[in-house]
């Protein structure tokens, strides 16, 4: 008798657990004008950003204002500098100094340090969030659209420190 009334309450929230909401991505922010999207995908200048190292997220307010924006994204959206002159300031310098010797890193299996290099390069743009934190006002460039996986973080297509 247990074991019924056990399998009827199993059976009646059965519904319930399978027809629960995918998470919906958040929209675009409303500093995203027409001219700044392409694809539903936003191009802005963020004035400064603070990260987020246990979540790996980056989170800016755009030049000439709107909310800030929470950004995350893989190694590929991470780009080099363009458009500085000679010296780069140290946190730029260290940002393409970081992603020149993470692409040369192998992860074929057959390598040996593969596992290591393969870890290296998951977390790296943690490192490189770290070091936007301290570039100068007004030069990270980011493209973000919304992430259906994680609502109130936007994905990263690129990001750049790009010279005013």
């Amino acid at each position: 008798m247990l074991k019924r009334a056990l399998a009827a309450v199993a059976l009646s929230t059965l519904p319930s657990v399978l027809t629960v909401a995918p998470a919906q991505a958040d929209p675009l922010p409303v500093f995203c004008a027409p001219a700044t999207v392409v694809d539903n995908v936003c191009t802005a200048r963020l004035t400064s950003v603070t990260a987020d190292v246990i979540n790996g997220t980056i989170t800016g307010a755009p030049v000439g204002g709107g909310a800030p924006v929470t950004l995350a994204g893989q190694l590929d959206a991470y780009q080099k500098s363009t458009g500085f002159s000679a010296p780069l300031p140290d946190a730029i310098h260290q940002w393409d100094t970081n992603i020149d010797n993470v692409n040369s890193l192998s992860v074929d299996p057959s390598d040996p340090g593969w596992y290591g290099n393969a870890k290296s390069r998951v977390f790296m743009p943690r490192t490189l969030n770290d070091l936007a934190v301290q570039f100068p006002p007004d030069v990270l460039v980011v493209r973000f659209t919304p992430d259906d996986a994680a609502p109130g973080t936007f994905r990263l297509v690129s990001i750049q420190p790009t010279a005013p």
